[in-house]
């Protein structure tokens, strides 16, 4: 049942296709608060089927629901589990995704599944390095979306600055610009593109001496304190921390990217605008705040909104089809986002102007 890998584009699409009786459940599910995530999934569940028994379902469906819950409880994703679960059931089964990412206590019942905060760990996977240096040793580290923070396996050897007689200053010098070096080298070949950044545990004067020597084309973050002893989770947990405030900025920087297209038509800002061009396929990339259910219907023809109480989260549904027709979705919470055209709500870049 459990997986611990992202859904791919291919089946978010499938998730996001009507569903009898869809309960959407996302918690925090860590190791350290295993008996807590147990009763959250129950509570959860439970007030699931109260709701779906209120909408008139029958005995048989709730008692699905019961072995479903029961299912999840004993499966093996307990033993492994990373930060968060998310969970996709019907009346026929579940899906059950074992996540380091950090994701908020949510329940929905009713035709949709809610993707909105898969679909924000696919879009944002969570992809960095990292680098522990002290004088005495120095390790590599990467992290993902669906994996946490682990080392890497270096090839070569790079002595100890405090094993020669030389001037400190110039072995430690020497010792930062052949670790940068390879570092370097290193992260290029994973990752050619420069998007992931690197977290760098290290403090002066090697924290200095890395940053002049390393020519690497991505983003250098330090990280304050001792690097010396650290746990992988403790890695973990900073690489999450700097890559929330990372993404945050790099959101606000497509914003203000997208604001360019203004005057050409290719920017839509109004939520009804924004539907109707993912209906036509007219979405190159979609902004928006997934953390609030803008609950109601989609035309799936027109584009036309209906809000309703008892319908969907309409904000997932557009997220869907724009992933459908090839586009790209960043889902951000409305306080990431700085620029001046962000109305909190949702921006769109156009591949065309919208017809009036």
């Amino acid at each position: 049942m459990a997986r611990y890998e992202f859904p791919t584009t291919a089946e978010l699409l499938e998730m996001g296709t009507p569903k009898e009786n869809a309960v959407t459940v996302y918690l925090p599910a860590t190791a350290a608060e295993y008996d807590v995530a147990r009763t959250t999934v129950k509570s959860s569940m439970d007030s699931a089927i109260r709701t779906l028994r209120e909408r008139g379902a029958d005995h048989a469906i709730e008692e699905s629901f019961h072995a479903i819950t029961t299912a999840i409880l004993d499966d093996d994703c307990w033993d492994v589990l990373s930060r968060s679960l998310a969970i996709f059931a019907t009346a026929d089964g579940a899906e059950v995704f074992v996540l380091p990412n950090n994701l908020e206590h949510q329940i929905q019942v009713g035709k949709y599944w809610d993707l909105g905060q898969i679909v924000r760990s696919v879009a944002n996977p969570q992809r960095a390095f990292a680098v522990t240096l002290s004088a005495s040793e120095w390790h590599v580290w990467s992290a993902s979306g669906t994996t946490e923070a682990h080392e890497l396996k270096v090839n070569e050897h790079i002595d100890d600055p405090r094993a020669h007689g030389d001037d400190r200053s110039q072995a430690l010098e020497a010792y930062a610009k052949r670790v940068a070096a390879k570092v370097e080298s290193m992260l290029t070949n994973a990752d050619p593109s420069g998007e992931r950044p690197l977290f760098l545990f290290a403090t002066d004067p090697l924290e200095g001496l890395f940053r002049e020597n390393f020519r690497g084309r991505r983003d250098v973050v330090l990280v304050p304190g001792s690097p010396d002893d650290l746990r992988a989770d403790q890695i973990d947990t900073a690489i999450r921390t700097g890559l929330a405030e990372i993404n945050a900025r790099r959101s606000t920087e497509m914003v203000d990217t997208i604001a360019d297209g203004m005057s050409k038509g290719l920017v839509a800002v109004d939520l009804g605008d924004i539907a109707r061009a993912a209906v036509a396929g007219a979405v190159d990339t979609l902004v928006y705040d997934f953390t609030v259910d803008t609950l109601g219907r989609l035309d799936g023809q027109t584009g036309e909104i209906t809000y309703s109480d008892d319908g969907y989260d309409v904000m997932s549904r557009i997220a869907v089809l724009v992933l459908q027709n090839s586009g790209r979705v960043v889902p951000v919470r409305a306080a990431e986002v700085t620029s001046e055209i962000w109305n909190d709500v949702a921006v769109a870049r156009l591949r065309y102007p919208l017809a009036r």
